[in-house]
């Protein structure tokens, strides 16, 4: 069957089964466009709660870093904040201040750290390292820091972030490790006893005016020498004895050690050494040695020591001749009694009795 239609252009005729072609082609046609508003709906959604995902990942990752770190937008207002942040700004609750602004937060920033953000948002990436911060209770703080913009999808900043890591406690450490440090160096180089120090090569690395002087030698001369040159005079067995020692001992004590100076004298110090070991792998750092010069004792020892024989010899011919003088006394009353008279050393005789 045929339907006659009318256009300006001309007749044609429409027959049933061109409708229903016609009608099959548009309910396809609804039904891809329902398929792809669907498929279209669901990526929307995935998108959406991917997006989500990431950015309560994100969240997390910067609330759980071990950094102090915080996201603003161009009006400077907090949307992510650290844990870390919170705690050396001391902020008692980071979700708190999300939305609000930096300035609010933390009223009392100086100047130049206006200047900053505002430098900052204009694509710059502004670093400080070693920074003051005083607070409004005149405490000081001192910070390593970083503020860099970030960029939305379309290329447009879309705020800052900005990284602190508080070095007040390290610089307080290295402060105090620096005191200790120049104390001991003090007590070292004004130390009466000579001192070395040499490391697991047996390279000397420190040394103080007394040794200095000992073997009239500058320090800039002995240091960096291996403790074998400065103790060549022990000669090859005695020195290798000495490293073994060291080797199995870690440590020496009241060892006698004869160093010769300079000028060819040898003077005996008494030296005293123990380790010091890396207390992260235990490994040997360095063996610190302290001496005390004992060549004028041992000098007065020897002294003492030839007068105590001397006097041993004496005592020993002294004893000999009394014992002959005995002899003799007993020789003469023997005589004096043969020819019938009186004795005449009667100590010998009462000697001679008991």
């Amino acid at each position: 069957m045929n339907l006659p239609f009318s256009t300006p252009q001309g007749h044609f005729a429409l027959t049933i089964s061109g409708v229903a072609v016609f009608l099959l082609g548009l309910l396809i046609l609804l039904t891809v466009i329902t398929i792809i508003q669907k498929r279209k709906t669901r990526t929307l959604k995935t998108q959406e709660t991917s997006l989500q995902y990431t950015s309560k990942l994100l969240r997390y990752v910067i609330e759980h870093s071990r950094y102090a770190i915080a996201v603003h937008d161009t009006d400077l207002h907090y949307l992510y904040v650290s844990q870390k942040y919170c705690e050396e700004y001391h902020i008692p609750d980071g979700n708190a201040i999300i939305g609000k602004h930096h300035y609010e937060v933390i009223p009392g920033l100086p100047e130049k750290w206006r200047v900053v953000h505002q430098r900052c948002l204009h694509g710059e990436i502004v670093t400080g390292d070693d920074d003051a911060f005083v607070h409004d209770d005149g405490s000081v703080d001192y910070t390593r820091w970083e503020c860099r913009p970030w960029y939305r999808e379309d290329g447009q900043i879309g705020g800052i972030i900005v990284y602190t890591e508080l070095l007040t406690q390290q610089k307080r450490m290295a402060l105090e490790l620096k005191e200790t440090h120049d104390y001991l160096d003090a007590l070292l180089m004004q130390s009466n006893s000579p001192i070395l120090v040499w490391d697991s090569s047996y390279g000397i690395t420190r040394t103080n005016h007394s040794f200095s002087s000992l073997l009239g030698l500058p320090m800039q001369e002995i240091v960096g020498k291996n403790v074998g040159t400065v103790f060549s005079s022990l000669g090859e067995g005695e020195l290798e004895r000495l490293q073994n020692r060291l080797e199995t001992e870690r440590s020496l004590s009241n060892a006698e050690i004869h160093i010769q100076t300079i000028k060819g004298e040898v003077r005996t110090i008494l030296w005293n050494a123990g380790p010091i070991f890396d207390p992260i792998d235990g490994s040997l750092v360095a063996t610190i040695a302290q001496g005390l010069d004992i060549t004028e004792r041992k000098a007065i020892e020897q002294q003492n020591k030839e007068q105590l024989d001397e006097l041993k010899r004496w005592y020993a011919v002294m004893s000999q001749r009394e014992e002959r003088i005995m002899e003799l006394k007993g020789e003469v009353n023997e005589l004096l009694k043969e020819l019938g008279r009186t004795s005449r050393y009667s100590s010998v005789e009462e000697e001679e009795n008991t």
